[in-house]
Parts: C-alpha cells; sequence; structure tokens
C-alpha cells in the first residue's frame, strides 16, 4: 500500500480541523486553571486523568461541531478556496454525517452517567456552536450580530466545561471568564476580515461584510483592551498578559489594514494564551506540538502545501 493510500486514512481524522481544537483546549484550561485559583471547593474530582477525560470528551463533540460546521458551509468553503476536505469532495457528506453522529454521541457515552453537568454543558455547545449557529432556522453564522452571540455564549460554555471540571455554575464563574471572552470576540472579528469576498458573494453578512475591515478592526482592539482591564481589575494575569501583548498588534493593524496582519494577529494571540497555559499544564505544550507537526506532515504529503503556518488562513 503506497503512503498516498494511507494517508487517506488520516482524511477522517484531520475532517475534524484538529487544529481548530487548540482555542477549544486552551479556553478549557484557562477555565480549569480560573477555577482552581479563584473558585470555591466542592468536592469533585480534580484528578489528572478525569481532566483529560474531560478534555477528549468534549474534543469529539467540538469535531463533530466542526463537521456540521463545513456541511453547511460548502459552498461559502468552496468560494473562499478553503482546503475542507467536505467542500472538495474528498470524503462524501453521507459518510461526514455519519462521523458526526458518532463523534456526538462521545458525551453521552463517557460523561452522562457520571457527571450530568458536564454533559448538559458539551450538549448546549453542540446546540449553540454547531446546531444555531451553522444551520436554519437560525443560521446564526449568516447574520453579524448573530455570529457574535453564538460565539460569545458558545465560548462562555467552553470555559465553563473547564471551571466545571473541579467547581460549580455560578455568577463567579461568569464574572471571571468574561475578560476571556472579550478577549476572544476580539479574534472573533478579526476572523471575519479575510472571508468578507467569499462571504458576501455567498450572501453571509458577517460583521466584517456589514460593516467593513476599518471598524471591524477597531471592534477587535476595544473588546481586547476591554478584556485587559478586566483582567487587570481581577488580578487574572493569566488574560492580562496576553491581552497587554496583542495591544501593538491591534494597533499595528489597525494603521495597515492588512489582511496579513489580520491573520498574524489572529495567530500570535491564540499562541500567547495557549503558551501561558503551558506554564502551568506543561503536558499541554506536548500535545500542540505533536497536532501540529502531525497536520504539517499530513497536508504536506496529502496536498503538498505548507499547513498549518503562519502564511495559511486558519
Amino acid at each position: 500500500m503506497t503512503i498516498l493510500s494511507w494517508l487517506k486514512f488520516f482524511d477522517y481524522l484531520f475532517v475534524l480541523r484538529p487544529t481548530l481544537l487548540f482555542p477549544v483546549w486552551t479556553v478549557v484550561l484557562v477555565g480549569h486553571w480560573a477555577q482552581l485559583r479563584f473558585g470555591t471547593g466542592t468536592g469533585f474530582e480534580k484528578s489528572l486523568p478525569f481532566t483529560i477525560w474531560v478534555i477528549a470528551s468534549y474534543s469529539f463533540l467540538m469535531g463533530a461541531v466542526f463537521i456540521l460546521n463545513q456541511l453547511e458551509d460548502i459552498e461559502t468553503d468552496k468560494i473562499n478556496r478553503k482546503l475542507y476536505l467536505i467542500a472538495d469532495g474528498i470524503i462524501p457528506k453521507r459518510c461526514a454525517v455519519v462521523e458526526m453522529v458518532l463523534l456526538g454521541c462521545a458525551p453521552f457515552l463517557m460523561l452522562f452517567w457520571s457527571r450530568w453537568d458536564l454533559f448538559f454543558l458539551m450538549i448546549l455547545s453542540f446546540i449553540v456552536m454547531g446546531w444555531a449557529y451553522s444551520s436554519p432556522p437560525l443560521n446564526l453564522k449568516n447574520s453579524p450580530w448573530g455570529g457574535v452571540i453564538a460565539n460569545i455564549i458558545g465560548y462562555f460554555l467552553v470555559f465553563s466545561v473547564g471551571w466545571n471540571i473541579s467547581g460549580k455554575l455560578s455568577i463567579e464563574m461568569i464574572w471571571h471568564a468574561t475578560p476571556y471572552i472579550l478577549g476572544i470576540l476580539g479574534i472573533y472579528f478579526f476572523t471575519t476580515i479575510p472571508d468578507i469576498h467569499g462571504d458576501r458573494n455567498a450572501h453571509k453578512v458577517t460583521v466584517a461584510v456589514q460593516y467593513g475591515p476599518g471598524p471591524t478592526i477597531k471592534m477587535g482592539l476595544i473588546t481586547n483592551t476591554l478584556g485587559m482591564m478586566l483582567g487587570l481589575f481581577l488580578m487574572d494575569w493569566v488574560i492580562f498578559i496576553p491581552t497587554l501583548l496583542m495591544v501593538f498588534f491591534y494597533f499595528k493593524t489597525l494603521f495597515s489594514r492588512s489582511v496579513q496582519d489580520v491573520l498574524l494577529t489572529n495567530k500570535i494571540a491564540t499562541l500567547v494564551l495557549s503558551l501561558v497555559v503551558c506554564y502551568r499544564f506543561p503536558a499541554y505544550l506536548l500535545l500542540i506540538l505533536i497536532v501540529y507537526f502531525l497536520a504539517k506532515w499530513y497536508y504536506r504529503h496529502r496536498f503538498q502545501i505548507d499547513y498549518p503556518s503562519f502564511q495559511t488562513l486558519q
């Protein structure tokens, strides 16, 4: 069997777009870390194996979310010329649906009998970030503020999963989640800019399509700055340091209006917060490196492209 034949088996792994799990993993871990620093004890299990079990369950579910997003975005992805395996017909839609259903069952199989609260949060994540965001009748991704609302609620849920590993839902959790959500919202605004042309042609009205690059960049700068200020107020250096460092990149992009600066800002923002998390969870760095270099190997040998990199989109 040739190497290309073997690589085709990896298509069903990389249709999950595992590099997009980096922000999910990072926000789960910052939520868990925030609870350990600021939350009150609940008697819930805090062991490393259980934390890995929760993150694995959530990773499967988010893989199902990413497949659903691609199934609903086939035409847009073709216009934007993104190498998505479903849009390019490499993975048949029928097979993608079967894989999505199997992955979506993961929280039920892995958590329902032990932690129904985490199970409930994960199911809500699929409803908000998958169905409500991508599918009719809501199609939140196709309206500028619908996409914003879905990302705010969605990443509150991601943070909540991390917090609830050893904590519980509370006003305290929402308070400590807010600076992280503001920082992430700044990144979301920037992600809508490179796809303006394709989204407009596909009648997808994002924030950048509705208001243009300039105002969208300003929104990113404002939300990042608010996240930085609230992080300082809460004395949460885990979010304050990355958002403070990102102010330079946001201002640079504000003046340059360059798509390359937009892409660089997105990538640096995710990287900086992830590296801060690695200080507390060193094994996470190993996971990042394994996924990154496995993806580099797969895309180089399967499609002869250099991905992921600072020059390629997402």
